[in-house]
């Protein structure tokens, strides 16, 4: 695990503390600590079920490509497989791709950390928007990057070793720095990947439109990552941070593919965004909740 050797950074935040102390690098005014995530337990299952929690962003902004297959497949509109999902969210089963994924997250993130020459810190913790109660992220880390004190990148890990494959490294180590000299710290989110399109109807073609590309410039229609995991990082933005620049105002997001191929993008908080999520979240709890309930499955 890499730690930073300085204190502080833009905006007085005391780097030593983020990961550690779970308001650390957050917004006070944005959020409220909930819960250490890696305890696990019913406990924190049960917390997360009374909010709607980033994996579910795409979903409910109708943008996820396997819930619209779901969808499809069941003869449903998406809305009702919504409702359908999240009436069944207790009982959905864990797939084997997941738990995969859980335990592979930290090795992921300190290899992530080694190539890139950025130190980064792995947290499990559960946060809560004061923005929009019923809006939450449990996070898989911190990035630490700091001018001062850079870490040397390690682009002998990267597959193939093209041109293309090592400028897209340094152009994307240069703004992660940069952003943490302008911001502070920013969030880290790790994904384990089986294939490079993990996306294709049952029986289909793999949409080239989701494929990873490269570095700081692929992926400009949904901020700089790949859509399938977009919609995620700005939902832990949006409850994590805020619109006067409180909190982290930026995220990386890293994955290893098929086992070999590493790869990593930045996303920059966008605010309205933020506000038009946060309402759609709301507005979703009050259908299924509240007392405008007006959701009906089939």
């Amino acid at each position: 695990m890499y730690m930073l050797c300085t204190s502080q950074s833009k905006g007085g935040v005391n780097m030593s503390r983020v990961g550690t102390d779970p308001m650390a690098g957050v917004s006070e005014d944005a959020c409220t600590f909930e819960i250490d995530g890696g305890a696990g337990g019913d406990e924190w299952l049960a917390r997360r079920w009374e909010s709607v929690g980033a994996s579910w962003a795409a979903a409910l902004l109708d943008e996820d490509q396997y819930h619209q297959r779901d969808a499809a497949e069941e003869g449903m509109s998406s809305r009702a497989m919504l409702l359908r999902k999240w009436r069944e969210r207790r009982s959905i089963p864990t797939r084997p791709t997941m738990h995969w994924g859980s335990y592979a997250e930290p090795w992921i993130l300190q290899t992530a950390a080694h190539i890139l020459g950025v130190p980064m810190i792995r947290t499990n913790h559960m946060y809560r928007s004061r923005v929009w109660p019923h809006m939450s992220c449990t996070l898989d880390g911190w990035c630490l990057p700091d001018r001062d004190f850079q870490v040397a990148a390690h682009p002998e890990f990267l597959i193939g070793r093209t041109d293309r494959e090592v400028e897209w490294l340094g152009d994307l180590r240069h703004m992660i720095y940069r952003l943490g000299a302008e911001h502070g710290p920013g969030l880290v989110e790790v994904k384990m990947k089986m294939a490079h399109a993990v996306f294709k109807p049952r029986g289909g073609e793999k949409d080239p439109a989701l494929q990873f590309d490269y570095g700081p410039a692929a992926h400009g229609a949904t901020w700089g990552a790949p859509r399938q995991h977009a919609y995620q990082l700005q939902h832990q933005l949006a409850v994590c941070g805020d619109d006067q620049g409180g909190g982290p105002q930026w995220s990386v997001l890293v994955a290893l593919i098929g086992g070999m191929d590493f790869r990593a993008w930045v996303v920059m908080r966008d605010h309205g965004f933020a506000r038009a999520l946060g309402a759609a979240v709301e507005r979703f709890w009050g259908q299924v909740h509240g007392t405008d309930h007006d959701l009906h499955p089939g």
